[in-house]
């Protein structure tokens, strides 16, 4: 699954941004119809304090315009305090990279600030600057360290080169890889708390609960499985063999346990028995878990 992080400075005026609502209403209408997990960031310290209500009449504004949010993230933090939520640390977009189960290097931020630009390239993720009626001058100076980025004069443009990186992705494969950079040091900005990410859509809230089983994991979990399976056929061996000595059995026994073979090739057909139901297992399971993964992804 692919996203695109949007700024919601991009989209909505605040007290310090001002927006072309016309030229928000096209971009919006043209990200809504692109596959993109769309995620809507708030950086402002003047957001409401946090709420599923609040989060989800944000979306349905967006939604009027025509365009579509699956989550949204926000700062919870009041302003003046050091937190991990954006920028050098940028808890907003590694938050929802870790819920979502989602590739840095696949996805996407929106933003209109320098400050933005810096805040994707920490993370990871590809950075796409809007003019929004300004020059580049005014937005980066001089002081800019990344120049690698396309700039937009606004969202369906910005939206245009999405669609156009997608298109190349899908003939020519993924994406060179974006080095992301050390965040700062939890001793220069004290975290406050962590940011509040809240799903909209029924996708968003089916990607948070699914698990993802990662090879390591698999491996840890497919060893357990055969200890616990050993250890069970041990205590279920030295019961049987304790039966054999103090209780006689009817002569069917004889020949459900085979005791017609030799004890060597007995135990050699009974091991790969074992094995062959062990692997039958593992396939469906990790074969429904894989499906799980693929539906979602359609949807």
């Amino acid at each position: 699954m692919k996203a695109v992080f949007l700024m919601r400075e991009c989209v909505l005026p605040g007290r310090a941004t001002q927006v072309d609502r016309e030229a928000a209403r096209r971009g919006l209408q043209a990200l809504a119809q692109t596959e993109l997990f769309t995620i809507l960031l708030d950086t402002d310290p003047d957001t409401p304090s946090p709420s599923p209500g609040w989060a989800a009449r944000v979306a349905a504004i967006i939604e009027t315009a025509g365009g579509r949010v699956d989550a949204v993230a926000w700062c919870p933090h009041p302003k003046g305090h050091g937190c991990g939520c954006w920028g050098a640390r940028p808890g907003l977009i590694l938050e929802a990279l870790a819920r979502y189960d989602l590739e840095a290097n696949e996805c996407y931020l929106i933003g209109s600030s320098q400050a933005d630009v810096e805040m994707a390239a920490t993370a990871g993720v590809r950075p796409v600057m809007l003019l929004q009626g300004r020059t580049i001058g005014d937005i980066l100076g001089d002081g800019c360290q990344h120049k690698d980025f396309p700039i937009a004069r606004e969202l369906s443009q910005a939206v245009e080169y999405l669609q156009a990186e997608e298109d190349s992705t899908a003939q020519l494969g993924r994406p060179r890889q974006i080095a992301a950079l050390a965040p700062v040091e939890e001793s220069s900005h004290p975290a406050v708390g962590t940011p509040v990410l809240t799903p909209i859509s029924r996708l968003a809230v089916s990607a948070g609960r699914r698990t993802r089983l990662r090879p390591r994991e698999a491996l840890r979990w497919l060893s357990f499985f055969i200890l616990g399976g050993v250890w069970l056929s041990l205590g279920i061996a030295y019961l049987l063999t304790q039966l054999y000595r103090v209780q006689p059995f009817p002569e069917f026994v004889w020949f459900v346990t085979l005791q017609f073979i030799p004890r060597v090739a007995r135990g050699a057909l009974f091991i790969l028995t074992g094995v062959a139901v062990v692997l039958l297992a593992s396939r469906s399971f990790f074969r429904s878990v894989s499906n799980g993964q693929g539906s979602l992804r359609r949807r």
